[in-house]
Order: structure tokens, then sequence, then C-alpha cells
């Protein structure tokens, strides 16, 4: 009898995709004033300072700024990151979801589409 292993076919964590976009230090200054790509380079830095299950929406966009893309709702904080050579259904460029709860705006996920190789 033959054992299938699962592991193999879900998604790297999102940290681990997000240092294909680059390692660059994330400060929320230099974001501020970042190009989309620059932008990209420091959400590893990001997510390995920020637990987002410690985070809101709210926070987020403290952190952040004004959201540049939308992901499924208004709630979800999102931005397009890195590259503008790739392209999705969200945008040129990596979109960069928050998934929040709807009521108390807790970051429940977090998502880069497409998922960067």
């Amino acid at each position: 009898m033959a054992t299938i292993s699962l592991f193999g076919c879900s998604p790297p964590p999102v940290a681990e995709q997000a240092k294909l976009l680059g390692t660059r230090e994330f400060s929320k200054e230099e974001w501020s004033v970042a190009s989309q790509e620059k932008r990209g380079e420091m959400v590893f830095s990001f997510l390995s300072r920020h637990d987002f299950k410690s985070l809101t929406s709210n926070r987020v966009k403290e952190l952040l700024g004004t959201p540049t893309g939308y992901y499924d709702y208004e709630e979800n904080p999102s931005y397009l990151v890195g590259t503008s050579s790739v392209e999705s259904e969200f945008g040129r460029g990596y979109l960069l979801a928050f998934i929040a709860e709807k009521t108390s705006g807790k970051i429940m996920a977090v998502k880069i589409i497409p998922e960067p190789r």
C-alpha cells in the first residue's frame, strides 16, 4: 500500500514566499517613499518583525499607509508590491493581502498573489 504525503503539495509559508522578493530592511519611513519594487523587497523584513496574528487592519494601515490594492473586501488592507512585470487579476505586481476578520479587524492570514517563485 502506497502512502501519499500532502506536505509537498502545500505552498510555503508566506514569509518564505516574501523572502523571494528580497530582504531589504523594513522601516515605516522608507516604505512610505519606496517604489512598488522596493516595497516588495521589504515584505520579508516586515513579516519577520510583525507577527501578523497580533495585527489589526488599522495597525497594518498605520504601518504601511493607504492600501494600493484590493482583495475581496475593504477590510482587507492590500498592497501591490514587487516587479510590475508580474500580472494577475489584481494588477501589475504581487498583491500583498492581509485577510482581516470583518467585525474585529484582526488579521487572520497574509497572502501574496501570485505566489512568488
